[in-house]
C-alpha cells in the first residue's frame, strides 16, 4: 500500500461575518478541518478569544491518504467555521478545495514557503447564502510516498484467547451468582478475578495494536 502524509495548518481567518445580532462583540470562532465529510477525520481548533471576526489558531492537523487521493477532485479538504451559542453552536460558513489542486500547487513551488510548506487563502462561503465573506488562511505539506505493509495478525490465536477469556468470564460470573444467592461473599475468588482481568488486558491490548496498525484510515487508497 503506497501512501504519504499530508499536514496542514490553520492558521486564521479574517473579515468573517459576525453571526451574533446581539453581544456582537462576544464571537469566539473556532474551526472544523476533516477529508470531506468522513467524521473519522474530523479535528477541531480552539476558540479563539481575542480576534472575534479575524479569529487566529495556528492549528495542525496530520493525515494519512493514499497515492491516488491527489489524482481525483472528489477527496476533499473541508473546513468549517463555527460560532459557540448557548443552546447549539452556528455554523458561518466554510471553504473546501480539492487534494489534487492543492497538490498541483504545492508540486508547482519550488521549496513551498521556506520550510517545505505552501500557504493560501480561499474565501469563506457564508453557510445558506450564496454569498462569500472573509478568507480562511492555512499552510500545508505533502510528504513523499512510501510503502506500508500491516503487521501479520495471528487471528488463530486472538480468536482462542477470545474464547478462553469468555469462558473464564462466565465460570467466573456463574461462581459469583451461586456466593451471592448462598451470601458467601467472604469466598470470592480472587485470584481468579485477576486472572480474568488480566487475560481481558492483553486481548484488549492486541485488538488495540491491530486498530493502530489500520488506523492509517488511508484515505484516497
Amino acid at each position: 500500500m503506497e501512501i504519504r502524509v499530508f499536514e496542514v495548518t490553520l492558521v486564521s481567518a479574517q473579515n468573517l461575518e459576525n453571526p451574533r445580532s446581539v453581544f456582537r462583540d462576544r464571537v469566539r470562532i473556532y474551526a472544523k478541518v476533516s477529508l470531506g465529510d468522513d467524521p473519522r477525520t474530523e479535528k477541531r481548533t480552539r476558540k479563539d478569544k481575542r480576534g472575534q471576526t479575524n479569529p487566529v489558531w495556528n492549528f495542525k492537523a496530520t493525515y494519512t491518504i493514499g497515492k491516488n487521493a491527489v489524482e481525483s477532485q472528489d477527496i476533499k479538504l473541508l473546513i468549517r467555521l463555527y460560532c459557540p451559542r448557548t443552546a447549539r453552536d452556528s455554523e458561518i460558513g466554510g471553504a473546501s478545495v480539492s487534494l489534487k489542486e492543492l497538490f498541483d500547487h504545492f508540486s508547482s513551488l519550488p521549496q513551498g514557503d521556506g520550510e517545505g510548506s505552501a500557504k493560501v487563502s480561499y474565501p469563506v462561503k457564508i453557510c445558506g447564502k450564496e454569498y462569500s465573506q472573509g478568507e480562511v488562511c492555512f499552510t500545508y505539506n505533502f510528504g513523499d510516498v512510501f510503502v506500508f505493509v500491516p503487521p501479520s495478525i495471528d487471528w488463530g490465536k486472538l480468536c482462542l484467547d477470545g474464547t478462553k477469556f469468555l469462558i473464564q468470564g462466565g465460570v467466573l460470573c456463574l461462581r459469583l451468582t451461586l456466593l451471592a444467592k448462598e451470601k458467601k461473599f467472604d469466598d470470592v475468588p480472587i485470584d481468579a478475578v485477576a486472572d480474568v482481568a488480566l487475560t481481558a488486558s492483553d486481548i484488549l491490548t492486541q485488538i488495540k495494536e491491530i486498530c493502530d496498525s489500520r488506523r492509517v484510515s488511508v484515505v484516497g487508497d
